[in-house]
């Protein structure tokens, strides 16, 4: 197995950590604070004022680290992935802060749909028709492969951006994730994939160190947007598109809890299936703490990581594609 550039994925640790205080006290300067919504959780509305946006931090950091050191077409793909996300967050964070409400469902799902396809497209061109199916090994899906990428990138988005509203999970709940593909890059021998996808990681960390509850800074929808379209670049650079919804089961969760949630009050007319969607908020009114929600949301992505990497072997990740 090739070894991967771990001087890049140090590296994207180490400026991540040395670059969030600074962020901190020009995002509070540039007026980018946290607005929370008077329905949700009580104990949320202290949060209100905390610096946000914070995910351009992790996401520049992640185009430094693969310009300067990878260089990687697929890794590439990842990077643009976060550069389109951070691009339709940034402009959410902004509007939600100075405008009272961030930019309204139908344009934001329109800007998210074209950069799904942007994303689509790209990863065509990258060869990530190729996908493993469970029981027949590496096949090549063709213009359903695209298809399915870019509603991937879509939905992943979406539901990363509903996962986070407690402090370090979204950001913990990502790591595994981004750690599987970054091993079955290198399994496959990809390193500059696998380095990228790993300093994607050591990225998510270095914000941890300030987001842990109680988070000095958020990540916004510029970090959450990014995560969910990088995400599912990686997973089908790496084969594993159609292993995303283990991969991504914490924010599959989210995303069902709120699809449930609306539809059980509909069907009713007016009960609630949960005490409060997404999910992380049922929890958190049934008592539970930030860190005890954290804790256990992220080792279910963990156990999901390694089952997912376990399976891909089983499948034939180290094969090549026929």
């Amino acid at each position: 197995m090739p070894r991967v550039n771990q001087l890049a994925v140090a590296g994207a640790f180490v400026a991540g950590v040395a670059l969030y205080p600074p962020a901190i006290v020009t995002l509070r300067r540039l007026g980018l604070r946290q607005v929370e919504r008077t329905d949700g959780p009580a104990s949320h509305l202290s949060k209100a004022g905390t610096p946000t946006a914070g995910g351009v931090v992790f996401c520049v950091v992640l185009a430094a680290v693969w310009a300067v050191a990878l260089r990687d077409p697929a890794g590439g793909v990842v990077v643009a992935a976060a550069a389109l996300g951070t691009g339709v967050g940034v402009i959410d964070d902004w509007t939600k802060v100075h405008h009272g409400s961030g930019i309204r469902a139908l344009p934001k799902f329109a800007w998210l749909a074209l950069c799904a396809g942007l994303l689509g497209w790209a990863l065509a061109a990258s060869g990530a028709g190729w996908q493993l199916v469970p029981g027949l090994g590496w096949r090549d899906l063709g213009a359903a492969g695209v298809g399915l990428a870019a509603f991937a990138a879509l939905a992943t988005a979406n539901a990363s951006n509903l996962a986070d509203g407690v402090d370090g999970l979204t950001a913990g709940v990502a790591v595994p994730a981004f750690a599987a593909c970054g091993v079955a890059a290198a399994i496959q021998h990809r390193p500059g994939l696998a380095s990228t996808c790993l300093a994607v990681a050591a990225g998510l960390l270095a914000f941890l160190v300030f987001n842990r509850p109680h988070a000095r800074i958020f990540m916004g929808d510029a970090g959450s947007l990014a995560l969910g379209l990088m995400l599912a670049a990686a997973a089908a650079q790496t084969g594993l598109l159609l292993l995303l919804p283990l991969l991504a089961v914490v924010f599959l969760i989210e995303a069902l809890s709120v699809m449930a949630q609306v539809g059980f009050f509909k069907l009713t007319h007016g009960r609630r299936l949960l005490r409060m969607s997404p999910f992380h908020h049922h929890l958190e009114l049934g008592g539970m703490s930030e860190w005890e929600i954290d804790l256990r949301l992220w080792s279910v992505s963990l156990i999901a990581a390694v089952l997912v990497i376990a399976w891909a072997m089983w499948t034939g990740l180290a094969g090549a594609r026929l």
